[in-house]
């Protein structure tokens, strides 16, 4: 399976079903500590919150700058590259930005205006096994999916249950 840039992934119902079931688990903050700084990837402005507070620096960071109630709490990060990406959707450009970022030699984070929960799903694409992608289960905690081939075999079927189509970002 190939993910294409030049398209835009729209979420189903039944993509979305296959997410809630396989929402992996929650993590502490000395589980993440140990994994090696080049295979993680934190999604979320609670998650990149932590990461800052712990002086821990994925390989990506991927924030809206906004929580789930609408607040901001999380400040913008000089030097970001900016994506938009609406809600319930993965575009091709938050895809290419991350592959790009995934296989670059330079941490990345990415400040996307729209909502960045689906970012995980090319993340997990891209991400070399036993990587960690880490990010924020509202009102739970910090969520793990530790990167191997079911996990990615897994993530393929979601996108392939996306509903693929061109589409222009308007905010």
């Amino acid at each position: 399976m190939q993910l294409r840039f030049d398209k835009n992934y729209f979420l189903t119902d039944q993509s979305r079903e296959l997410i809630q079931k396989n929402n992996g688990r929650i993590t502490s903050v000395e589980e993440i500590k140990r994994q090696d700084s080049r295979f993680l990837y934190a999604v979320g402005d609670y998650t990149c919150q932590l990461m800052d507070k712990n002086r821990i620096e994925p390989k990506i960071m991927v924030f809206d700058l906004l929580t789930k109630r609408g607040e901001r709490t999380y400040p913008d990060r000089p030097g970001s590259l900016v994506v938009e990406n609406p809600q319930g959707v993965i575009t091709g450009r938050l895809i290419k930005t991350i592959e790009e970022g995934i296989n670059g030699n330079k941490n990345v984070k990415i400040r996307i205006i729209g909502e960045e929960d689906l970012a995980v799903l090319p993340i997990i694409f891209y991400a070399p096994v036993n990587s960690l992608v880490v990010y924020g289960i509202p009102d739970t905690g910090t969520g793990s999916i530790r990167v191997d081939e079911k996990v990615k075999k897994l993530t393929e079927e979601i996108i392939e249950k996306m509903e693929v189509k061109d589409y222009e970002y308007k905010n």
